[in-house]
């Protein structure tokens, strides 16, 4: 990959990275790391990664680089105590964006991946299934399981 493709890679890929990124985590600024983390191991592999699968390394890279996060963070919240406020905060959410927000937070990790690339990003069963290593049926069933527990989740919001 030379440089000026590199540079195209950025410009084409970097707004749907960063949405991406931005609904997983909900955090701007973790979102914005997590995507220059994914061109800076670009950058790093240029001489082995074609310009044609630059996107789809990209994507897999910060996955891999945003399900890290997240399991970093699930122990530290674990080792940190909640706030006495924070079952009153809950209480005052009555948006549905909170409520899907949630609702998204409490599916594993794998399966709210699937959920954005699918119905936020709109990617199809083979872009996910290179994405994230799994087989297009695997993606098929987590997605399923993935929408029956948000149907779930969001029929107390009702």
């Amino acid at each position: 990959m030379t440089v000026s493709e590199y540079n195209h890679s950025v410009r084409q890929c970097s707004d749907d990275l960063y949405r991406f990124a931005l609904r997983y985590s909900n955090l701007s600024a973790a979102a914005e790391d997590a995507v220059q983390d994914a061109f800076l191991a670009l950058w790093e592999r240029r001489g082995e990664v074609e310009a044609a699968g630059a996107r789809g390394y990209l994507l897999r890279v910060l996955y891999r680089r945003l399900v890290d996060q997240h399991r970093h963070d699930a122990v530290v919240r674990r080792a940190t105590p909640a706030p006495a406020d924070e079952a009153y905060a809950q209480h005052d959410r009555f948006e549905l964006r909170d409520a899907l927000s949630q609702a998204l937070a409490q599916l594993p990790e794998q399966q709210r991946a699937l959920v954005l690339l699918r119905d936020l990003e709109g990617y199809d069963y083979t872009a996910m299934a290179t994405f994230t290593g799994l087989s297009e049926q695997q993606v098929g069933v987590y997605l399923f399981r993935a929408r029956k527990t948000l149907k779930k989740l969001l029929e107390d919001y009702r």
